[in-house]
């Protein structure tokens, strides 16, 4: 990922977590960022973040101290933003941090530095390796025994313009199984490796990078401790366009607590996913490309890792052919209803003149 390190991993953190940061205006530099998540037994998330520094110019860093230490310092601040790639509220999410930030000359790093169309390869690494438990997040639901939904959403694009994960790979080890994924939005390229249990993304700007990856795994071992159910929603309206194939639906958040929803669509050939926002009371309009013309689809709602709503929807749109005929046949009386008036008041007009 290219990023501006004071400006844009700094001040992202401090906005979305509102925790106290020491910024050094002295510093000025690019890291590269390659992230691995391998999904494992049990509903643990092993996610290894690979950094290296570079100058404007594509020159490594990573022989100066002074920012590997700056770096290495920041690296509380790395593991809350490594969490809220799994959930909207990182204080409540638990978390090990298996390994933490050390060098490693072996590594690799991929990168865009700039040149259109070009990854740079970086020998070296700071590496920092966090098992996240996937059941204390919000992004994760379960769909079924031992199936469950993972939706991983990349902050960097969505808060900060500019800046990326230049390399996404996504692994399954022991029995976890991969069902189905996505990823958001829908230009977004696919991943460029995608066989056996790994799938991989090299990402060189922000418009081909994904901003959410919806996975759909089978997981055996999940425990899940009581929760009460707290964030309340509603699918309070749908409306298909058979012109450009796109659903639209209104979701409204009826609960006393605002937070974080994902809405899920599922078609006979794949599924959908966005993640919104909601105070309580507010509603937001959601559009999703459909890729079948008639029948239905389902439409599910998430919050905080529970399901609020399930909902079949027909794709039933009003047809364009009735609306123009009920368009013309409204103008058509409007002009008679017109014409009609000026010849009454014309034959008025007449008989007026006559008696005269």
């Amino acid at each position: 990922m290219r990023i501006i390190k004071n400006i844009a991993l700094s001040i992202l953190i401090l906005i979305l977590v509102s925790s106290t940061i020491r910024i050094r205006p002295q510093q000025n530099f690019l890291i590269g960022l390659n992230m691995v998540i391998e999904f494992t037994d049990g509903g643990i998330a092993r996610t290894t973040l690979k950094q290296h520094p570079f100058d404007f110019n594509g020159v490594s860093l990573l022989s100066n101290e002074d920012v590997v230490k700056e770096i290495m310092s920041d690296e509380e601040s790395i593991v809350e933003l490594i969490l809220l790639f799994f959930t909207s509220n990182p204080s409540k999410a638990k978390y090990r941090v298996v390994s933490h930030i050390f060098l490693d000359d072996n590594e690799e790093v991929f990168s865009n530095t700039g040149k259109p169309g070009i990854m740079d390869r970086f020998k070296g690494a700071l590496v920092l390796v966090v098992d996240v438990f996937l059941n204390s997040t919000s992004g994760f639901m379960k769909i079924d025994e031992d199936t469950y939904q993972v939706f991983i959403s990349d902050y960097f694009t969505l808060r900060s313009p500019g800046s990326w994960i230049d390399v996404m790979e996504i692994r399954f080890s022991g029995n976890v199984e991969m069902l189905n994924f996505s990823a958001e939005p829908a230009w977004a390229k696919p991943p460029l490796v995608l066989e056996g249990n790994v799938l991989k993304w090299f990402n060189l700007n922000e418009a081909d990078a994904p901003d959410s990856y919806v996975l759909t795994l089978k997981i055996p071992g999940v425990v899940f401790s009581n929760v009460i159910r707290n964030l309340r929603a509603e699918v309070s309206r749908s409306f298909f366009s058979n012109i450009d194939s796109t659903l639209w639906l209104n979701v409204k958040n009826t609960g006393m607590e605002g937070g974080f929803f994902i809405v899920s669509l599922l078609e006979p050939c794949c599924e959908q996913a966005r993640k919104i926002f909601l105070k309580p009371g507010e509603e937001a309009s959601i559009g999703f490309p459909i890729h079948v013309s008639e029948g239905e689809v389902i439409v599910r709602v998430f919050g905080d890792g529970n399901k609020l709503v399930e909902k079949t929807i027909p794709l039933k749109s009003f047809p364009l052919l009735s609306l123009l005929g009920f368009v013309l046949t409204i103008i058509g009386t409007l002009m008679l209803h017109v014409h009609i008036s000026e010849r009454l008041k014309k034959q008025g007009m007449q008989a007026l003149t006559k008696e005269q």
